[in-house]
């Protein structure tokens, strides 16, 4: 457990399984607890104080941070953080008088951890030009699918000089609501690395509750993202409103309850998204300065 300005936080492992002791369904991020765990069962002592002073002198009298960890036997052991310097802070544990100063390392990340910086954040798939096979984006009450298909070219000739065959590749066309995409066309180009690089920043709420649904713009979303990749499998993803920053979206995966935030510059391709820009042929760049010559001498 740990104690700061916001409140005590408890984890109990059960089962080789962190959980939060004030929610069974709180999706605890088991690497970050065990870390946290791992960190108070193995510090060690910079200096020992074995005849300290009274313990206001070291903000041990009332200190606004602390963390205890109970041993699998019912061992217990409370450790009380108080002032820090550069490089290092006072701790103490309650059942001893001895005072030690330690790392500032764990002051460091106790001082603010709040609940939902231990919740689990799910990952994406690979997602690109080779895994996904269909897109649709629902905005606006416009819908715009985006479809693979593989076209067969003729690949180099064959080395046997008896045999005129060439070997057939495939090579992947897209369209959008049946109109080609043009395979220089860069707002494709930036879309497909957007997906590709989708994460959450954070989990804003993990219970998903209908008043927080609304609030977060979820329950009539910007948008909703569906992906068909790799064998078949599915991935939707709805996007709410921007937060009160204006830098992230709230947004919720299908089956999981929870809202996290999406950076807005990695959405941003997404959110902008037509067929009229994707359908765009690139404008050629040779093309483009012998017209702009032209114009000048005219």
């Amino acid at each position: 457990s740990f104690t700061n300005g916001q409140g005590e936080l408890s984890f109990t492992k059960a089962e080789d399984a962190w959980q939060y002791d004030g929610d069974d369904a709180f999706p605890a991020d088991q690497e970050a607890v065990e870390d946290l765990a791992e960190q108070i069962g193995s510090l060690a002592a910079i200096r020992v104080i074995d005849d300290p002073e009274d313990l206001s002198a070291y903000g041990l009298d009332e200190p606004a941070l602390q963390a205890s960890v109970t041993a699998g036997d019912g061992t217990a052991v409370t450790l009380l953080l108080g002032d820090m310097s550069d490089s290092y802070c006072y701790a103490k544990r309650t059942d001893s008088d001895t005072v030690y100063t330690i790392s500032t390392d764990m002051q460091e990340n106790l001082e603010s951890l709040e609940l939902l910086d231990l919740a689990a954040i799910p990952g994406f798939p690979d997602l690109g030009t080779d895994t996904i096979s269909s897109l649709t984006w629902e905005s606006g009450g416009t819908t715009l699918t985006l479809t693979k298909t593989e076209t067969e070219t003729a690949g180099a000739e064959s080395g046997d000089s008896s045999s005129s065959e060439s070997a057939e590749e495939t090579e992947p066309a897209w369209d959008v609501n049946g109109t080609a995409i043009p395979s220089d066309n860069s707002a494709f180009t930036s879309l497909m690395a957007q997906l590709s690089s989708l994460a959450f920043d954070a989990c804003y709420d993990y219970k998903g509750e209908a008043d927080t649904l609304a609030a977060c713009g979820l329950d009539t979303p910007v948008g909703v993202l569906t992906v068909t990749y790799g064998e078949g499998e599915t991935l939707t993803l709805a996007i709410g409103a921007l937060d009160g920053a204006g830098d992230s979206y709230y947004a919720q995966l299908s089956g999981d309850p929870a809202v996290y935030l999406l950076s807005a510059d990695s959405v941003d391709s997404l959110i902008s998204l037509s067929a009229q820009e994707l359908t765009a042929a690139e404008e050629d760049e040779t093309e483009t300065a012998s017209d702009a010559s032209s114009s000048s001498t005219s």
